[in-house]
Parts: structure tokens; sequence; C-alpha cells
């Protein structure tokens, strides 16, 4: 009788759990209702059996799902994603086909991770990283001011193709020359190699200001359509102020100004800015003259330098001098006097180089002119003519005539 009770008691106890799930625990709880078998505990786990490889692979019909712990080679929780016939052994982690297992791998949506390749939108390829879509494709975003937001380093090149063509459009080399157009910059920046517009600074429907090259040219250019210029001045603060431009027209302007007509631009030295100047063979730059006062009388015993015939410059370098010389000279008439000679002899800061005589007869006159030529260092120099006499007092610069006599310096830099 005890036997038959005991027997029904087990009989019964199976029963219920088979309708319910097994639980094993220690606090005696019933299993969950969507477990057949619910194994709880604070301070045990789950043993799943383990073998090795060549166990593992010698099971016999596997059952779809079938879970070991595989010891040896690439060690792991192992499961069968095939059929007992045709078993498929994925190691929990690893992507593979017939559903795999972590380290994600879907072809609904195009999300991979194949033998250390990433692609989002497309299979792996050679990239270790790929993102392809037909919307809004990458972005990266840091919401930490001073962080670094996307850093890419190494060794190579990094490419940036241009929508729908292959092939490097912006090239970053290791040496940190960038490309554009160009997958071999040499130069820090390089475009590609060919004719137009290379850089645009306000492009729009109707105008446009930037840079390009065209046979031969580099070409700066602004705006023509509305009368744009192209200035070159200097900025404070954010306040342009013009030193020189090209107008659209074509003129030249300096400080502001294009100057009147006639007039052309002359340097004021290193420290103040050139302005336009009227040409003026007495004033302008490098032409000096001078004219004698007076008429001047000379004797063989007394030769000097005719008054006003004498020019002081200053040379800002190594410079030629062209010097022009035109003085009447005459010889008074007398009877039974014989004529006489005038000499003259052009100096550069008081030694001669280059001399003329003029032989008057008696109450004859004659102009003494003189063209010559020097070379002179940078600084201060002074031209002069000097004149003597033999046979006779003469007179230089004769009274009555539009002038008395002349020299003219013109002064031309190296």
């Amino acid at each position: 009788m005890q036997r038959f009770l005991t027997l029904a008691i087990m009989i019964l106890a199976a029963a219920a759990a088979h309708a319910q799930g097994v639980g094993i625990n220690t606090t005696g709880a019933a299993a969950d209702t969507s477990a057949i078998l619910d194994v709880s505990s604070t301070t045990k786990g789950l043993l799943v059996p383990r073998m090795t490889a060549a166990q593992r692979a010698a099971i016999v019909l596997p059952a779809t799902g079938l879970v070991v712990y595989q010891t040896d080679g690439t060690t792991g929780l192992y499961w069968n994603a095939g059929t007992p016939s045709v078993p498929s052994w994925k190691v929990v982690g690893e992507a593979g086909a017939g559903g795999g297992g972590g380290q994600w791998s879907t072809s609904g949506s195009n999300i991979y991770y194949s033998a250390g390749r990433v692609a989002v939108g497309t299979t792996p390829n050679q990239f270790r990283f790929s993102v392809q879509d037909t919307g809004s494709v990458f972005r990266v975003q840091s919401n930490n001011t001073t962080g670094v937001m996307a850093s890419m380093g190494g060794f190579g090149q990094v490419q940036v193709d241009a929508p729908g063509i292959a092939g490097g459009r912006l090239t970053l080399l290791g040496n940190g020359n960038l490309g554009l157009g160009t997958t071999f910059p040499t130069n820090k920046l390089s475009f590609a190699a060919v004719l137009g517009k290379k850089v645009s600074l306000y492009p729009s429907a109707t105008s446009d200001y930037g840079f390009g090259v065209a046979s031969g040219r580099l070409l700066l250019y602004s705006d023509g359509v509305y009368g744009g210029d192209v200035a070159i001045g200097t900025d404070n603060a954010g306040t342009f102020t013009e030193r020189l431009a090209v107008k659209n027209n074509g003129a030249l302007s300096v400080g502001g100004t294009t100057g009147a007509a006639g007039q052309v631009l002359q340097s004021n030295g290193p420290t103040t800015a050139a302005t336009w100047v009227t040409k003026n063979a007495l004033t302008y730059g490098n032409v000096y003259a001078s004219t004698t006062p007076t008429n001047y009388w000379i004797d063989p015993a007394t030769p000097t330098v005719v008054p006003g015939m004498s020019v002081t410059f200053l040379a800002s370098g190594t410079s030629k001098v062209v010097i022009h010389v035109d003085i009447r000279v005459m010889d008074t008439e007398c009877t039974f006097c014989a004529g006489g000679t005038a000499t003259g002899t052009l100096r550069l800061d008081g030694g001669a180089f280059h001399t003329r005589l003029v032989k008057l007869g008696n109450g004859e006159y004659d102009n003494l002119v003189m063209t010559g030529y020097t070379t002179v260092a940078a600084g201060t120099h002074t031209i002069d003519l000097y004149c003597s006499t033999s046979g006779k007092s003469l007179q230089f610069g004769a009274t009555g005539e539009p002038y008395c006599g002349r020299i003219i310096v013109e002064v031309i830099p190296q």
C-alpha cells in the first residue's frame, strides 16, 4: 500500500511538472509558465556539456539549436544553426550564415560584420568600413566643444570621391599636401591640371570673384558686370584701406586716386606712399637744370666755374648721368687783336671727365655745346662746367640772348 501511494505521488508530480515546466532552485518556486525548464540561482550558473572540436563533430544527428562548449581550438559556446542531417556549427558572438549569432550580420537592414570589415547599407568590401545609401549617408557630431570631432591618422592617403564618380576628388597625402581634383598633389595645395577658374570667393548666378589659370597666365578676377575692381590694401579690425587698385576700365588707382591725364607715378621713398605727379623737365624726379644769371668774363689767368652752370643731385643707387651744356662765348673786337680760345670741362665732384674747346677769331662768337655721360654711385654729387681761356679774355653768356647758358642733368638709375 505504501509503495502504491509513493508511485501515485510521483506520477502526479510528473504530470504537474509536464504541464507547468520544471523549476530548479533553492526556494521551491514554480517554473515560469513560459519555460519548460526554469533554472534560477544567485550563486551558481548553468554548465552545458564540454567537449573538444572532434567530439562535437562526432555528435550523431545534432538537433538544430543544440548547444555545447568547445574546449580546444576556438573555444566558446557553439550551437547548431543547421539541421540534424546537415549540421552548421556557429560560435556564439561570431557572424555567419544561417542566423549567425553576435557580431552582427544581416541582409534585411544591410548591416554587416565580416572578417574585421564593417559595412552599413552595402556588403563588406576591400575597405575596413563602408557606408552606402540613397539618402543622407554619414554624419559625425560631437557635443564637446573642446573635444576632437573626427580624426584620421596612420599612413597612406585620405581620399574623398565626387558624388557618382569613383576616384579621389580630394586627396590628402601623408606629407600634408592637399589635392583638389588630383590624386597626386605636389604642393601644399594643388589643383587638377585644367585651365579655367580655380577658386571662387563669391560665386553667384550673375557675378564671381576669385583666381584662375589661363594659358601662360595667372588670373585674379572680379565681377565685370557690376564694375568690380581688383584692390590691394591693408585691413585693421575689419576696416579695409585701399593702397593699389586696378579699376574695371583698366585705370590704375594709387592711394584711392587715379591721378590726372599725363601724370606719372612717383616713388617717394620707403616710408611714404607713391603719388601721381605732373611730368616736368625742371622738377620731375631725375632731371635737373640750371642757367647762368648773366654774362660772365673769364681771362686766361682766372679759370673758373661759370656762375649758374652747376647742378647738385641725389642718386638713390648706382646711376648713369647724361649731361648737356649750351653756352654762348664771345670775343671782343679790337684793332690788330688776335682771337681767343675757350675750353669747357665737365666735372663730377671736381674731377674732369669731358672737355671741348672753341676757337674764336677777333670779334667772333660761337656756342660751346657739350653732351657727355658718366656713372655715379649712390649719394649726393655735383656736376659743373669749368671754363678757361687762352689768347685773351672771353665773355661767356651773351647779353640779349633768350638765355645766357644752361646745363641739364638727367639721372638714370641702373
